[in-house]
């Protein structure tokens, strides 16, 4: 069981420690010095950055609401409630997606009262692919930013 609440600033600096595996190192925090300039932005209330915790209060990942989810490049015109997520690594591939994406859901819905959910993802990310597809959201659209390959999927919050 997993549940939403705020992100505090020990989880951001947690959450810039992470590494990911091969081929999902693409979703690593960058490491250039920044920390300071990342926790701030995990922080901004505007971007709605929240903690994802496990049944022993333990970060197990975090999502935003809104405008932090969306990629430069994207066609966002429709409205929906955008979503980003990350899992911490070594929760990855283990089955704990549904659970976890079933909660930020939750959350959103409860918050949010969006009509639609918006998520756009790595087209390479077939794990992620498959979970969401498997939540009823359908691709809308396609767009390249520099090499990678984006699907904007989305679905009714009903």
């Amino acid at each position: 069981m997993f549940r939403v609440e705020p992100l505090r600033e020990a989880d951001a600096r947690a959450i810039l420690t992470w590494r990911y595996p091969e081929p999902y190192e693409f979703y690593n925090p960058p490491d250039d010095g920044r920390d300071d300039d990342y926790v701030h932005a995990f922080l901004d209330p505007d971007l709605q950055f929240h903690a994802v915790r496990d049944r022993e209060l333990m970060l197990a990942g975090f999502c935003s609401y809104g405008l932090d989810g969306q990629v430069p490049g994207g066609d966002y015109s429709d409205e929906a409630l955008d979503i980003g997520l990350g899992m911490r690594p070594e929760l990855t591939g283990k089955g704990h997606g549904a659970e976890f994406f079933k909660a930020i859901l939750l959350h959103g819905t409860a918050v949010f009262a969006p009509d639609h959910f918006r998520l756009t993802v790595a087209q390479f990310n077939a794990r992620a692919m498959r979970l969401y597809e498997g939540f009823g959201f359908r691709e809308q659209s396609r767009f390249e930013q520099r090499w990678v390959t984006y699907s904007v999927l989305t679905r009714s919050a009903d």
